[in-house]
């Protein structure tokens, strides 16, 4: 494929630990490879939720930072399962760790790398409208500035992923 026909050059893939963002890794991996797309995966340590838990006092701060500390290895962890994945298929993936407001950290990777698409898993069940302007989903949704990609179908997509 010359380098002008396929549209999606760099694919970000945003992951929050959840089993529907394997899923949207491995849909990613699939068609990274399929069409020769550079792929950097993205996870954010949530800070404004550790905020708003010290702030309720349901943390003090010594536990902030340690829990703050735990999300940082599980997304190191995430990131290097992705990366994993990625290599079994002959693939190579960037990765970026983030601290910050989640949806305001991927729009900021979304512009600073430039990407033709960002992927990520299906979104949470949202119980009122009041919970749809807080999931972090549905505000990446309205806030990058780039076609976005909702990955559901896990049968059809683990399928694919073997099968490549």
């Amino acid at each position: 494929m010359s380098d002008g026909a396929y549209p999606l050059k760099k694919i970000l893939l945003y992951i929050d630990g959840s089993e529907n963002a394997i899923t949207a890794a491995q849909f990613a991996i699939v068609l990274a490879k399929s069409y020769g797309s550079e792929l950097r995966a993205m996870y954010v340590v949530n800070a404004n939720l550790l905020d708003e838990l010290l702030k309720a006092k349901v943390f003090v701060q010594i536990e902030k930072m340690d829990y703050e500390i735990d999300l940082e290895e599980d997304g190191k962890r995430y990131l290097n399962y992705i990366v994993k994945l990625a290599d079994r298929k002959g693939l190579k993936v960037e990765t970026a760790l983030r601290k910050g407001i989640v949806h305001e950290e991927v729009s900021r990777e979304v512009d600073k790398y430039g990407c033709d698409l960002l992927i990520q898993g299906e979104l949470g069940e949202v119980l009122s409208l009041r919970d749809s302007f807080y999931e972090e989903g549905e505000r990446i949704l309205r806030k990058v500035k780039c076609p976005v990609m909702v990955v559901r179908g896990r049968d059809k997509i683990e399928k694919r992923f073997d099968e490549l």
